[in-house]
């Protein structure tokens, strides 16, 4: 099948927006990949954990089967379009405190480079099966329901790219306390 450009470009930023990521999380020091980025938030394997799982629901639902299934009501998805989204996909900052929807929380964590390496795995499953969806296919999201392929692929880039802003912060962590050290 051939790819529209709207899909490829979100592809392009997609596959940037991975690799900042996983360049990222290699920078992210064995003793802090466990240890939670904050009071209440996600240990850099639990973010890795999560985003292994955003894939394996839009690869299940690309291939035919469920999707995320929506939790908003139709007044609100409107809403979340007109306002949030629009943001969302020009790069804006996620809202803060969002819960994760349910089939995207994790539910267990691997070593770094096993995180790493099912990360970059999955990411180059979708990539396949967007450049083969078919026509008019859709993919859904818990709070803003369907989208294209093209506008689903480049909010999932966007949502990589802002939990790879997270990591900095834990890579960071350990770099201050290497440098003091020293000194």
């Amino acid at each position: 099948m051939q790819t529209s450009d709207s899909v490829a470009a979100s592809l392009a930023l997609h596959d940037s927006a991975v690799g900042d990521l996983v360049a990222k999380a290699e920078r992210v020091p064995e003793a802090q990949w466990f240890v939670p980025m904050g009071e209440g938030k996600w240990s850099p394997a639990e973010v890795l954990a999560h985003l292994v799982c955003t894939y394996d629901t839009l690869l299940r639902e690309l291939a035919g089967g469920a999707g995320m299934a929506i939790r908003t009501r139709l007044w609100q998805r409107w809403l979340l379009r007109l306002t949030v989204v629009p943001g969302l996909l020009a790069g804006g900052a996620f809202p803060k405190g969002a819960v994760a929807p349910r089939e995207t929380r994790p539910g267990g964590v691997l070593d770094r480079p096993e995180s790493i390496a099912l990360f970059r795995r999955r990411a180059a499953e979708l990539d396949e099966a967007a450049r083969n969806a078919k026509t008019g296919q859709k993919i859904t999201h818990a709070y803003f329901g369907p989208a294209t392929v093209a506008r689903g692929v480049l909010l999932c880039a966007r949502h990589i790219q802002h939990h790879a802003a997270q990591l900095v912060h834990q890579a960071r962590h350990e770099d201050v306390r290497d440098t003091t050290q020293y000194q």
